[in-house]
């Protein structure tokens, strides 16, 4: 109960006296004069207790006696019973941000191996779960936070990537390539099977995964086989070429040879196209 409408409560408690004042006494006029104004001022103090402000992006809750009435307002000047009160509940954009490799999410991947995702979620509140959020959590909104909201999201980020294995992303050239748009989508299910009827996710973007050194170790060794594979083929593909080369190139000389000798002893070329030899078959 706001203090203005006490306030107002005592003033009409003494406009009441003196109007009863006014009863008993010859001179009514001061008395009733005086009662009419201490009404007035009670009036006047029920009206500012009624009138609240809420701040904008903000959920009001209408308490009376202390207690949410489960009704709810918007931002802006809002007017309810004096008796009545409204609190402030935050349903602005909020952003669970870990985009660093300092506050990223810690997740356990497989193999039981430890990695750290670098990601932002944002979401804000539920407008009609505001009266039950602000009354489980004794009007505090950080606690609220602290409690509910962070470790459904990172239960939520840990489930996720539970399945992940590094090893199966690296491709032919030995690259690591993780596409993380799959992972956000994951999380973002997982959080609202979590606390879904609580809050709504705006969205939800997974930027980096770090890994702990011993993964990182196998990382890097996987990459360099794989990069040892490609090059064992590649010399072998090579070396296959340049056999090829290396036989065409000896029957290039062969014929050369023995066009030459042709040529010199005065026989026909011919011979040489199939194999003959001139100086043999050819001239004296």
């Amino acid at each position: 109960m706001p203090f203005l409408f006490y306030v107002a409560i005592f003033f009409f408690v003494v406009a009441v006296l003196a109007a009863l004042g006014a009863a008993v006494v010859s001179d009514k006029r001061r008395p009733a004069r005086a009662a009419v104004a201490f009404l007035a001022f009670g009036l006047i103090l029920c009206l500012l207790a009624s009138m609240n402000t809420v701040p904008v992006r903000y959920v009001g809750i209408v308490t009376s006696f202390g207690k949410p009435t489960g009704e709810t307002t918007g931002a802006g000047l809002q007017f309810v019973a004096p008796w009545e009160n409204v609190d402030d509940w935050d349903a602005s954009r909020q952003a669970y941000d870990h985009r660093s490799e300092k506050t990223c999410v810690q997740v356990r991947i497989a193999s039981l191996a430890n990695a750290c995702v670098e990601a932002l979620v944002e979401w804000h509140t539920r407008p009609g779960r505001a009266p039950e959020q602000w009354a489980s959590y004794k009007k505090e909104f950080e606690t609220f936070t602290a409690r509910r909201v962070d470790p459904a999201f990172a239960e939520a980020f840990n489930e996720a990537f539970n399945p992940h294995d590094p090893l199966k992303n690296i491709d032919g050239q030995g690259n690591l390539n993780v596409p993380l748009g799959p992972y956000a989508d994951t999380v973002k299910a997982g959080i609202v099977k979590r606390i879904g009827e609580d809050v709504e996710v705006l969205s939800v973007v997974v930027t980096r995964v770090n890994y702990d050194d011993k993964t990182q170790g196998y990382i890097e060794a996987f990459q360099q086989a794989v990069l040892k594979t490609r090059t064992l083929e590649k010399e072998k593909a090579n070396a296959l070429i340049q056999k090829q080369i290396t036989e065409t190139n000896a029957q290039v000389n062969d014929v050369t040879r023995c066009l030459e000798i042709a040529d010199r002893h005065g026989n026909e070329p011919g011979f040489c196209l199939g194999g003959g030899n001139p100086v043999q078959s050819g001239k004296k």
